[in-house]
Parts: C-alpha cells; sequence; structure tokens
C-alpha cells in the first residue's frame, strides 16, 4: 500500500482497481461510466468504507434513491465482485497526511473520504474515478490512474 499503508484485504500479488463514490453512483445511475465501472468489477475491484458511505449519501441526495432500494443491490455487489476495504490506523494516519499535504479549499479540494482512498491502494494498484483532483493527488503519489466519464460523459484530466 502506499507510503507504508496497507488494506488488511487486499490481494498480495494482484493489481486491484479501487473506485470512489462517483464510480458506484455512475453504476447505480446508469451515467456514462457505468459499463466501465461493470467492467472493472467483473474483474474485482475494490473501495474503501468511507466511499461506500459517501456513495450512499449521494445516491440519496441526487437520485432520492432509497437505501431500502439500494441495500440489496449494493450488498449483492459486495458478495460477487466489489471488495470492502476497512479503514484502519495506518490508513487513517496516511490519509490525514494526504489531505494535509494537498488540500486546498480552491485549488484541490480533496475529500477526506478520497485521502482514504488513495492512503489504502497498493503500490502495484490503480485508481479509477470521474473526479479529476482525486485522480491528480493519486498520480501525484505514484498511483495508475483510470479516469472515468462523469455524469455528463467528460473525462477528467490529471493536472
Amino acid at each position: 500500500m502506499s507510503k507504508g499503508a496497507t488494506a488488511t484485504d487486499a490481494p498480495e500479488s494482484s493489481v486491484i482497481t479501487l473506485i470512489d463514490a462517483s464510480a458506484l453512483i455512475a453504476l447505480l445511475g446508469a451515467e456514462p461510466a457505468a459499463g466501465e465501472v461493470q467492467e472493472m468489477l467483473n474483474r474485482g475491484a475494490a473501495m474503501t468504507t468511507l466511499n461506500l458511505a459517501e456513495a450512499i449519501d449521494r445516491l440519496k441526495r441526487r437520485y432520492d434513491l432509497e437505501i431500502e432500494r439500494t441495500r440489496p443491490v449494493i450488498e449483492g455487489l459486495l458478495a460477487k465482485s466489489l471488495m470492502l476495504l476497512p479503514l484502519g490506523p495506518a490508513q487513517a494516519w496516511r490519509a490525514g497526511e494526504i489531505r494535509a499535504a494537498y488540500y486546498h479549499r480552491s485549488r484541490c479540494p480533496i475529500s477526506l473520504a478520497d485521502a482514504v482512498l488513495v492512503a489504502s491502494t497498493s503500490a502495484d494498484g490503480c485508481i479509477a474515478s470521474s473526479d479529476g483532483v482525486l485522480l491528480t493527488v493519486a498520480a501525484s503519489e505514484g498511483i495508475a490512474t483510470a479516469a472515468l466519464p462523469d455524469s455528463k460523459g467528460r473525462r477528467a484530466s490529471v493536472r
């Protein structure tokens, strides 16, 4: 894991793609990135518990999807193709360091959830997102990135 952080459930030898809340929202909201996210899940992908919480919150607020409707779908993904990475002390410390190093209210508004995602990604892992700020921070940390299209079909660029 990047800079000393480890995820206890992460595979030891295979490259794994970590998705953020925007990727799960794209899948469940049938946004332009849905097909790409589904392909990632078919190969096996992961997300952090904090990014899952963020996705659940945004699905309710953005699409007004009730928890009772989204829970069985998300639990099905967790049972079949989406690994959930817990937030341990090493990731928490590293996420705090990452956010403190990069965060700026207007130039680099990386969320704490996304800092946790970066801290939870292995050195040979990849982060998939439509969030340009997240992708830029991940690339700065030496993590491979995959830019997904946003809800309007535009792909973020890494600055």
